[in-house]
């Protein structure tokens, strides 16, 4: 049965009750469709519908969750991501849609789809405000798709998390191998692992650990916590039960449809950029006036300590910049150049000291002078000291008296 071997080859984020119904069912060959949905317990029809109240769009994410839309998904109430992802981006484009409900009652079902469907709903956020509520379970490919909206509100019973992954293969039976002859490429010794086998086994026990490890961090990025913290609180493949799942931080908070509905449907009249999250959920504000961009006279009027604090830094800056050129090594008989680039320019030390680098140094002047200016020049000047204590001309100090006069 196609069904069944589509089952016992694919991975599944679902809980062990559903997904042991699921095998049941889909073990039963020319079993009419009327006896397949008494034994889950549904009506023969696809429960899953999206409805509009008010300006919201309300999702159904019902039963075991599959990648396609098939005659089981009709039979059996359980809902699709093709559909789900259809109904969300056509909510999503619909002007008249101010808010989506994810209304979620699902043990879980296939990984084949459920991690591009969460992706779908993630990056969707800030767009509209989109609330998973749910209803019943929100259990492991369910709370994955939950765990993507901008918030998730439970019931007081609702039961969230059976976070992990399984497979379910069937083993080399002695009248499987008499009744059937499978031929393996021998280049290919993987394609057909035995689970009875410990090599089987280890290797297949490898790829549902990698499958888990992508539902751990999904759940991680969508909830901004560490893939560890998940480990360690998150119930590591239990399920916790309204007020427990929201301490744990599995879920935001406690309520209703009803109530979500009548609070979402508020925004339906107020733009989305008025629309902000405080105490984890959406609430208007009142649109912020323009301000006009500030000048300086206004700047020095309203803020004189600030344009005081800034102009003592931009000075303490330029000083420290005529410093570091004056004193530099490559200003060492480059004198003219260093000033005139300390002075007459805004380039920083290091292309300064590059600059004076690749340029000559001064020449020696050569002395024309007459036989009296060198008398002169034999008879030493009388010591005269300024006032103050700077009477050493540094790099310091020349660049403090630069700086106070720009």
């Amino acid at each position: 049965m196609r069904i069944w071997n589509r089952i016992t080859g694919d991975p599944w984020a679902i809980t062990e009750t559903a997904l042991h119904t699921i095998l049941e069912v889909a073990a039963r060959e020319n079993e009419a469709p009327e006896a397949v949905a008494a034994k889950l317990g549904r009506q023969l029809q696809n429960s899953y519908n999206a409805t509009e109240r008010d300006g919201v769009a309300i999702i159904p994410v019902t039963g075991p969750l599959f990648r396609y839309a098939n005659i089981f998904t009709a039979i059996s109430g359980a809902s699709s991501y093709e559909l789900i992802a259809r109904d969300f981006m056509s909510a999503l484009e619909n002007p008249q849609i101010s808010a989506i409900i994810l209304d979620i009652d699902s043990p879980g079902g296939e990984v084949n789809g459920v991690s591009e469907l969460a992706s779908m709903i993630f990056e969707a956020r800030g767009t509209k405000p989109v609330i998973a509520y749910a209803s019943g379970d929100a259990a492991s490919g369910a709370y994955w798709i939950a765990s993507a909206a901008d918030e998730i509100v439970v019931s007081e019973t609702s039961a969230l998390g059976s976070i992990g992954v399984v497979g379910i293969y069937r083993g080399k039976s002695a009248k499987e191998s008499a009744e059937t002859v499978e031929i393996v490429s021998s280049q290919s010794p993987h394609k057909r692992l035995d689970p009875t086998s410990d090599g089987g086994r280890a290797k297949l026990q490898t790829r549902i650990d990698s499958m888990a490890d992508v539902f751990v961090s999904t759940i991680a990025r969508n909830r901004s916590v560490t893939p560890d913290h998940v480990l360690e609180h998150y119930g590591g493949g239990d399920v916790m039960i309204g007020a427990h799942a929201v301490n744990a931080g599995l879920a935001d908070r406690i309520g209703s449809l009803e109530r979500l509905i009548t609070e979402l449907s508020s925004l339906k009249t107020q733009s989305p950029r008025t629309t902000t999250m405080v105490e984890g959920f959406f609430s208007s504000t009142q649109p912020k006036k323009e301000k006009k961009p500030m000048n300086l006279e206004q700047l020095k009027t309203d803020h004189p300590d600030l344009v005081a604090s800034l102009h003592a830094e931009g000075s303490a800056k330029e000083k420290q910049r005529l410093k570091d050129i004056l004193s530099c090594e490559a200003a060492e008989g480059r004198q003219k150049l260093s000033y005139e680039i300390a002075l007459h320019t805004e380039i920083n030390a290091m292309d300064a000291q590059h600059l004076m680098k690749s340029a000559p140094k001064d020449e020696p002047k050569v002395s024309n002078s007459t036989s009296f200016e060198r008398v002169m020049s034999s008879i030493p000047n009388p010591e005269i000291a300024s006032d103050g204590d700077d009477h050493i001309a540094t790099a310091d100090t020349v660049a403090d008296r630069i700086a106070s006069t720009r």
